[in-house]
């Protein structure tokens, strides 16, 4: 069953309300296999429940779920059926005739449903920051990989420090890169010894995404496993296809805004930077791209915001089982 893309997404919100569009979302992120009923859906929303019917209803009109019937025993303890065990004399579950039933044999309400796709474990990640920050969102999206799983999931935060200055000097840039280097390969022997596996899963920001970019271009022997860009600073025609080729990177993901002021200047201040996280990357193949209006250079990081664009962004990006290989 296919999946509803970010157009998608934001052309539905126009049409129904946001925060009900929500809610769907939300399952949909989650790339699990699950069910509902329009009284359900809307039971924690002040909606009704045919403006509930009326959203599943176009979802099912597009491909993006399907309908049929829930089967429930009338029973005490509401004993779900097949349909076939629905149309049988007894309860296949409780053993009681249905015309001794009281209120008729079964209740039949309308489901909409989606089968998931198995999904990818996310073993550990790397964290980096900005350069004129240390990075105070990264605890908060340590916390927020745990609350998503339901275990902890590692999350090493590499701080550099403050480096405004030196980032427009290029001997600066390649002893952060050499450093970024050898972090990594501590870190995924650790990881691997540990039994956690051996690569990373990478979110950077700004000047950290010139440093993990710079790092495996530098290095073929460096992997990694899939890379959430923000604020990104890279040039937009860097050249991921030789990084694929050689197995370094599984995928790149390019969160992008048109608000993002420092990302459309970092190439008059920093060597080899480039507009990326304004506008992306050039080559739309090889890169995955998701655009957000108007938002600041750090925005991503606001906790309203963050907790939202992992929901519906960056988990389904980190956890979908297809690959590039």
């Amino acid at each position: 069953m296919t999946q509803p893309d970010a157009q998608f997404w934001e052309s539905i919100s126009r049409e129904f309300p946001p925060d009900l569009v929500s809610l769907l979302r939300e399952r949909f992120a989650r790339g699990e296999t699950f069910e509902l009923i329009a009284e359900e859906f809307v039971s924690s929303t002040d909606y009704s429940e045919d403006q509930g019917r009326n959203l599943l209803e176009t979802f099912v009109h597009h491909g993006f779920l399907e309908k049929g019937q829930r089967y429930v025993c009338a029973c005490a303890r509401d004993e779900r059926l097949t349909a076939e065990e629905a149309r049988e004399a007894v309860c296949a579950r409780c053993r009681e005739a249905f015309k001794d039933k009281e209120g008729g044999a079964t209740t039949v309400t309308e489901m909409y449903f989606s089968i998931g796709t198995p999904t990818r474990d996310v073993r550990w990640v790397l964290a980096l920051h900005g350069m004129n920050t240390r990075g105070p969102w990264q605890e908060d999206f340590n916390w927020m990989l745990s609350r998503a799983y339901g275990y902890s999931v590692p999350v090493a935060i590499y701080k550099y420090g403050v480096v405004r200055p030196g980032a427009i000097l290029r001997f600066r840039q390649r002893q952060l890169t050499k450093s970024l280097l050898q972090k990594i390969k501590r870190l995924s022997g650790e990881s691997f010894g540990s039994g956690f596996g051996g690569v990373p899963d990478v979110i950077a920001h700004s000047f950290g995404t010139w440093l993990i970019g710079h790092a495996l271009e530098s290095d073929p022997r460096l992997r990694v496993g899939r890379m959430i860009l923000v604020g990104c600073i890279l040039r937009p025609d860097f050249d991921w296809r030789p990084l694929f080729e050689r197995g370094q990177v599984d995928r790149v993901l390019c969160h992008y805004s048109t608000g993002d002021f420092w990302g459309r200047i970092a190439h008059y201040i920093i060597p080899d930077s480039g507009p990326s996280g304004r506008r992306g990357f050039n080559d739309r193949d090889a890169v995955a791209h998701y655009e957000t209006k108007n938002l600041p250079h750090s925005g991503y990081f606001d906790q309203t915001k963050m907790d939202e664009f992992y929901k519906s962004v960056w988990q389904p990006f980190l956890t979908a089982s297809t690959s590039r290989n």
